[in-house]
Parts: C-alpha cells; structure tokens; sequence
C-alpha cells in the first residue's frame, strides 16, 4: 500500500502535468528564474518551479523515484514529517538557486 504523502505528491504533481497538457500553459511562466524572483516579484516561482515539469519522461520519472524513495521515507518518519521535508526541499533548492545567481550578480 502506497502511504498518503507520497501519494499526495505523486497526485498533485501529476494533476498539475495533466493541466499543463490540457490548458496548453507555457512552463515558462512557473520555472525558476532568479531575476523575475528578486526584481519583478513573482515569488510563487520558489514553489511552482518543484511541481511543474518539462516532459512526459520528465515527470514519469520523477514520480517513479518519488514513488520508491518517498514510501521508504515514508514508512520510517512518517506522513507529516516527509511532506514537510518535500516542501521543504522545495524551498530550499529555490532559495539556494536565487542566492547563488543574486551572488553571481556581483562578479565583474
């Protein structure tokens, strides 16, 4: 049996692909992109950009690992604790991306 967080995941990040496919949504508009985050604003790029993906094999791969890895995790930590280390990580990388490219941004 698949425990609920991981499927949860698995659900929403396939749902949103489904949308992406169905509404013709430029991915563009969600992917990370350090200067729309600093200087434009566009803040729900630190979360959109960890949920929507590029391609078919894109996502199926994805959710295959999330799949394997998320249900170990799972069945070890439990529900909440592994949603939020997924949201977490999500946040994180974002963040991460966002200093290095601000940092960048000062190199001559």
């Amino acid at each position: 049996k698949t425990p609920p967080a991981t499927l949860a995941i698995i659900a929403t990040c396939t749902a949103i692909y489904g949308l992406q496919i169905v509404m013709d949504l430029d991915l563009q508009r969600f992917t990370m992109c350090p200067r729309l985050v600093l200087y434009i604003h566009e803040y729900y790029r630190i979360v959109t950009s960890g949920i929507f993906h590029g391609s078919f094999m894109h996502i199926g791969m994805n959710m295959l690992s999330t799949f394997h890895l998320s249900s170990m995790l799972e069945k070890r930590v439990g529900t909440l604790p592994l949603l939020m280390t997924a949201l977490g990580a999500i946040l994180l990388t974002s963040v991460v991306y966002i200093f290095i490219a601000w940092s960048a941004s000062f190199l001559p």
